[in-house]
Order: C-alpha cells, then sequence, then structure tokens
C-alpha cells in the first residue's frame, strides 16, 4: 500500500499542511486536540475539500487540485470508522452489517458477511437492536460495516477514546486482524501511545496542521518537538511479554532475557501479550537495589536523556526501550549518563495488562 499526501487546507486556527507517503500496512496519526488529526481524514474520505494538494492510493488520483480531479467519498472505497459509531438505530445489528455490504457491486465485494461476523465475533449479536449493544460492541459492530463496505482502506477516527482500558484491550486484536488477516491498510488517529504501540510502530505527528515528524516511533519519539506532547499525555510504555507461570496473585512472564512479575491473568503458558507502564511509575537505581518490596528489576543501559521542561525523560534500553521520567535533580545526584548501567524499578501492580499479541 502506498498512500500520498500532498494536502493543504486553510482552516480558522491554523494552515493544515501536509506532505507524506505511507507505505506501512498501519499509520498512526498522533497529536493534541485541535491539531488537524481529523480534518486530515476528512480530507483523504473526501467528506471536506483541500484548498490545493493532491491523494493518491496506489496510483489511484482521488483528489488532485491541479488537474480538477475530486472524486466523491463513495467512489473513493474507504472505510471510516468515527469515534462515536453512528449506528443506525432503528436497524437491527445484521441491518446494520448489510448496509455497507448491500451498496458495493457483487463483483467489487471483498468480503461476505460471515467472513467479518467470524473475525469479529458478532454472530451472537446479529438479532439485537444496536440500542441494546455494550461500548464495545458497538465499535465491533461500526468496525464490521465498515469492513463490508470492501474498502481499499480504512480511516479510523479515535475508535477507542469513548472505550475504558480492558475493553480498549479486547478491541485492539480485532484492527490487528483487519490489518495482518484481510490486508486492510488503516490510517488511525489516536492520542495514546499505547494504543498506537499495540498496533502499529509507524506514527505521524501533527501540531497546528504542521507535521512535526513521520516514522517509526523509536526515532519520532527522540524528537526534541515531539517529546513535550508525549509528557503533556503522560507517557506509557508497551513491553511485550511471554507468560511463564502464574500463581494467585501474580504471573511471572518472560521480557526479552529478563524476568517480569505481573498482575494475575487467566491466560494459559505461553500466551504472548504486551504489558504497559507509565514513564513516572519506574524508579531508576545506578546500582542492583536490595531489601526492596519492589517486585521487578530490570537492568538495562542508559540511552539517552532529553529535557523537557522541567523533567527529564531517561530512555534504558532493558532489551526493549524504556522511558522513565525523572528529575533535574535525580539526573544530577545519580550522575546520569549515556552508557551507565541503570537498573528500572516497577511495581508489580503498576503494570497494565495489554492484549495478546498474534
Amino acid at each position: 500500500m502506498t498512500l500520498t499526501l500532498r494536502l493543504q487546507r486553510q482552516l480558522p486556527e491554523f494552515r493544515l499542511d501536509v506532505d507524506v507517503i505511507c507505505q506501512e500496512p498501519v499509520t498512526a496519526i498522533y497529536g493534541p486536540s485541535g491539531a488537524g488529526k481529523t480534518t486530515l481524514l476528512n480530507l483523504v474520505s473526501g467528506l471536506a475539500r483541500p484548498d490545493t494538494g493532491y491523494v493518491e492510493l496506489d496510483g489511484d488520483v482521488l483528489y488532485c487540485s491541479s488537474q480538477g480531479t475530486d472524486r466523491p467519498p463513495e467512489a473513493r472505497r474507504l472505510g471510516f470508522v468515527f469515534q462515536d459509531d453512528l449506528l443506525f438505530p432503528h436497524l437491527s445489528v445484521d441491518a446494520n452489517l448489510r448496509f455497507g455490504y448491500e451498496r458495493v457491486q457483487p463483483a467489487e465485494r471483498r468480503f461476505e458477511p460471515g467472513q467479518i461476523i467470524d473475525l469479529l465475533e458478532i454472530g451472537p449479536l446479529l438479532g439485537r437492536p444496536s440500542q441494546q449493544l455494550s461500548g464495545g460492541e458497538r465499535q465491533r459492530v461500526a468496525l464490521g460495516r465498515a469492513l463490508l463496505s470492501s474498502p481499499r482502506m480504512l480511516l479510523m477516527d479515535e475508535p477507542l477514546a469513548s472505550l475504558d482500558q480492558g475493553l480498549k484491550s479486547r478491541i485492539i486484536p480485532y484492527l490487528r486482524h483487519v490489518r495482518s488477516d484481510l490486508g486492510i491498510p488503516i490510517l488511525y488517529v489516536s492520542h495514546s501511545v499505547a494504543e498506537i504501540l499495540e498496533l502499529t510502530r509507524q506514527v505521524l505527528v501533527l501540531q497546528q496542521g504542521q507535521v512535526l515528524a513521520h516514522g517509526d516511533f523509536s526515532v519520532v519519539s527522540r524528537d526534541p518537538r515531539v517529546l513535550p506532547l508525549l509528557d503533556e499525555f503522560g507517557f506509557e510504555n508497551v513491553l511485550p511479554v511471554e507468560i511463564l507461570n502464574c500463581k494467585e496473585s501474580a504471573c511471572t512472564a518472560r521480557c526479552g532475557d529478563q524476568m517480569l512479575r505481573i498482575p494475575f491473568c487467566d491466560r494459559p503458558v505461553g500466551t504472548r501479550l504486551f504489558v504497559g507502564v507509565r514513564a513516572d511509575d519506574i524508579i531508576l537505581a545506578r546500582q542492583p537495589p536490595e531489601g526492596l518490596s519492589v517486585r521487578n528489576r530490570l537492568q538495562g543501559m542508559i540511552t539517552e536523556i532529553a529535557a523537557v521542561g522541567a523533567t527529564r525523560l531517561v530512555t534504558i534500553d532493558v532489551g526493549h526501550p524504556l522511558v522513565v521520567k525523572v528529575t533535574p535533580e535525580a539526573v544530577a545526584d545519580l550522575a546520569l549518563a549515556p552508557g551507565l548501567a541503570a537498573w528500572c524499578l516497577i511495581k508489580t501492580h503498576s503494570l497494565r495488562l495489554g492484549p495478546e499479541i498474534d
């Protein structure tokens, strides 16, 4: 998939100016409220028109101001999933799903209803009115309706923002199935770093309509213009782990070549999943700690120290990058510097269980 975006649009607060090429299965669009994220999706979908610009998907020109090309939304074959699911309240789940399917010519249908119903595990919901669904069920049905319109790409505008963390962790695996099993590329708007990292490493950062950075998150997150945004929302690290055993109170998991105690979860040995931990929930030590109640002590090496206002973000390589938020006084008192060994102390209950890894 190659999506070329060269778009300009004057808004009341600022001018949106985007010039990027997206080639990954999922590209996340990250930034503060009012940065232009939703406007960008609207311009790509055809729901809004740029002042000038160019949109091309896999060689197919959807919009070009200089040539006068402007495909209407229904001709662009792009699925849109909103934060508010916008299901038709007077229709059942089955009728909502078939709404998109029946508006696609038979020769252009990529999926059959049964395939999407099975993928999203919504078979038991088919006969229910859409008003009687939970938040997570509504988002799965909205996703199914979008998929049954046989889109070439999905545009998703903070689809999980209204859900609690438990529901988010249950929905994200379905989005990864869309990415991997169905092969549908996704433009995904979110202000949650953890949510993004559980889907993709490819990030486009917007602020006041301008592209601050675009690329792999490990590179983007070191940009001094991006760091304040990450800190503003509360930076949450995401680590992949594998469960080794579980007891009544906690589980032991492997994180790279180190061990990690995580909250108890009713999942079998060998399950791989993400766990999250906020940057300000980690304590740093320069020496191997002794006599502490903290169960997790990940050893690593300091790779970077970045100043963000009155705080410092220290990146530790523990087999995976781990960002720790500390004060400038802590940096000075501990003589922290790149290349030095450090231990990351993490309480078990500070770890958030995320979705399973396929």
